[in-house]
């Protein structure tokens, strides 16, 4: 089925350098934001993210309804026997069973991101990807408080990173400190809006200047 697997003598310190590798690839400003968490934060983050990647991508890898349903039922299992002490060998379920254990991401949270990325799945609708879902639990990992607008924010910035319409627009608000390295790269949305995509250099300026200010 196209899952990433590991050989046993892979330590997880390997897996980790191999999936922030990948988020660096396929999901640079997430990656970009995850610079300024601690390293053990920027671990989770970056374990989360990558768990993210591998709902996300079902819908480029499958076009057929019970074949994406299979994959996402595979995620939903893996998740189940993590629960019960079996660990499939996959670099993002052998990752991802350290932070479970220690309560640092929520096997809850991370099931509802299943859910919700097979409803956009099935409807063939990428506005229902639960991005906003996705940035409440970064936030959470950080020890930040769980704020609505960082979930409209996400709905806008998904949209615009899509090349899509943005479904409305939200002025720029003070995020606390302690937040930032999970959503500072949301920033990003007043740049997109306003013109063609901006080079490399650029968007980690504008990071930057999201973590030093904390308005995004």
């Amino acid at each position: 089925m196209g899952f990433m697997t590991s050989p046993a003598s892979d330590s997880l310190k390997e897996i980790i350098v191999r999936l922030d590798q990948r988020i660096l690839a396929v999901d640079e400003e997430r990656w970009l934001s995850s610079r300024y968490a601690s390293p053990a934060h920027r671990e989770v983050l970056i374990v989360l993210y990558a768990f993210y990647y591998e709902l996300a991508r079902v819908r480029v890898a499958v076009s057929d309804a019970t074949l994406g349903q299979i994959r996402f039922q595979w995620w939903r299992d893996a998740l189940s026997d993590m629960a019960l002490g079996h660990i499939r060998q996959h670099d993002v379920v052998l990752a991802l069973a350290k932070p479970i254990e220690q309560e640092v991401l929520k096997q809850d949270d991370l099931l509802r991101l299943v859910d919700r990325h097979e409803a956009a799945f099935m409807a063939d609708d990428r506005s229902l990807e639960p991005e906003g879902d996705l940035a409440q639990i970064a936030v959470r990992v950080l020890g930040g408080a769980d704020k609505t607008r960082i979930e409209e924010i996400a709905q806008v910035w998904s949209a615009l990173r899509r090349g899509d319409p943005a479904p409305g627009s939200v002025a720029r608000f003070r995020v606390t400190s302690t937040a930032r390295p999970a959503v500072a790269h949301f920033r990003l949305r007043h740049a997109w809006s306003s013109g063609p995509s901006i080079g490399a250099f650029m968007r980690r300026v504008i990071v930057f200047v999201a973590m030093l200010t904390g308005r995004i």
